[in-house]
């Protein structure tokens, strides 16, 4: 192991192309290829944990057996057995290894992330400050992270929970010393780097730009896949099947299919009113924000059905999925008769963020109006609704594993209709 605990890829070439091409010369009509391979930085904390597995350091904790805590001596009031710092760099010959640790490792060579992203894209003046533009981006990524356990329970018969740690892997391997490692998703875990992602997305966008008003609206047509979402953290397992993580190539959590957007800023200057007439009409500015989203993808889940101890496992399912209830009547978003758990020791049929929360739908507003002081100083008094219609935008189902008796019920909603009001000083 190098003391690095993994090899560097230091040979990262990352090339990038473009092309412009004004077919008519006017300036008016622009197309545009491009494309780059791209690596990305590993999340800084993805090796951190590789300093918390013995015999490098062994998680403290202060729980307080005592009450109140002891500031002065916070070590002599918990549960740890003392104060563990300072911790020696190099650990000496007669450190323990305590039973049933935890290790997180990484692969002997890890591999970073890159992107091969490639763009297409054609603009086209219309008319006085119009523009319309309509865009291609697609990209496909290597060599993401996501959490292998390395010692996962094996089923055989009976109950998929029980006599875990008689069934993990390195015990039916060596069972005086496999015992020494904490197995299932939550346990000992390689940092593996063999998961991938694609994206494809459509963008077309109109806008238009004077010194009194800008409109600009945009829609989104895109579909983004991937193993898993970025962890960070990556102590533990979040596919079903570790030993066929495609099974979880599927929606991103973060796939939004259709997204619209729109917005403007409206300045009212006539030049022409003076006076009193003038100082009523003139400086206010108008700014609505308008966003329609589908609703977030989420996952069904089972517990540990298939007995691996990795409770990832998703459902059968069969006939209608969603209840097509009024939530704000009726709370049971999903069909729960549609849900079923599958046998023992295998894995349902369902995929990973099959489903889909309700759609989103806000329009935020401002109106404010400006106070001309001197020629570089003005006072902005401002009033700005957030949500202005008051428009209920639920979130997902708080319970999503069919086990639970409230799950497919949706409790809760982004937040409803919010004034603030502001004064600023501009100088």
């Amino acid at each position: 192991v190098p003391k690095g605990f993994t090899q560097n890829s230091p040979w990262q070439f990352s090339p990038r192309v473009g092309v412009t091409w004004n077919p008519d010369g006017s300036g008016k009509t622009v197309f545009r290829l491009g494309g780059a391979l791209i690596y990305d930085e590993p999340n800084f904390f993805t090796a951190q944990r590789n300093q918390q597995n013995p015999p490098f350091a062994t998680a403290a904790s202060t729980v307080p057996t005592t009450t109140p805590l002891n500031f002065a001596d916070p070590w002599s009031s918990g549960s740890s057995p003392g104060n563990p710092f300072p911790q020696p760099q190099i650990p000496p010959k007669n450190v323990p290894f305590p039973a049933t640790a935890q290790y997180i490792f990484m692969p002997h060579q890890f591999k970073p992330p890159y992107v091969m992203q490639w763009t297409a894209s054609v603009q086209r003046e219309l008319g006085h400050s119009w523009m319309a533009q309509l865009d291609y981006i697609g990209n496909e990524t290597a060599h993401m992270t996501w959490g292998f356990p390395l010692n996962p329970a094996v089923y055989t018969s009976g109950s998929p929970t029980a006599n875990y740690s008689k069934r993990f892997r390195m015990v039916l391997a060596n069972p005086t010393e496999g015992g020494k490692f904490t197995g299932g998703g939550g346990g000992t875990v390689l940092v593996a780097d063999s998961a991938t992602a694609s994206y494809n997305g459509m963008i077309a966008t109109i806008q238009h730009r004077t010194a009194n008003y800008t409109v600009l609206a945009n829609y989104t047509w895109s579909h983004c896949i991937d193993v898993e979402d970025a962890q960070g953290d990556f102590a533990a397992t979040t596919v079903e099947d570790p030993y066929k993580p495609r099974l979880d190539r599927a929606n991103c959590g973060f796939d939004y299919r259709g997204m619209f957007n729109a917005n403007a800023v409206v300045i009212s200057r006539f030049t022409s009113l003076h006076g009193v007439a003038g100082a009523i009409v003139n400086n206010w500015e108008l700014g609505p924000l308008m966003r329609v989203t589908d609703g977030d993808p989420f996952t069904v889940t089972e517990g540990d059905v298939n007995g691996d101890d990795v409770t990832n496992d998703r459902p059968n399912v069969t006939g209608k999925l969603y209840s097509d209830n009024e939530i704000a009547n009726n709370k049971q978003y999903l069909n729960t008769i549609s849900f079923h758990l599958s046998a023992d020791g295998t894995y349902g049929s369902m995929g990973r963020n099959a489903l889909r929360g309700p759609g989103y739908f806000n329009l935020d507003a401002e109106i404010s109006r400006f106070f001309p002081i001197t020629e570089r100083t003005k006072l902005d008094f401002r009033i700005e609704a957030f949500n202005m219609l008051n428009h209920p935008n639920f979130n997902m189902p708080s319970q999503r594993a069919i086990t639970s008796s409230t799950f497919g019920q949706i409790t809760s909603a982004h937040d409803p209709r919010i004034f603030q009001g502001a004064v600023k000083f501009i100088f």
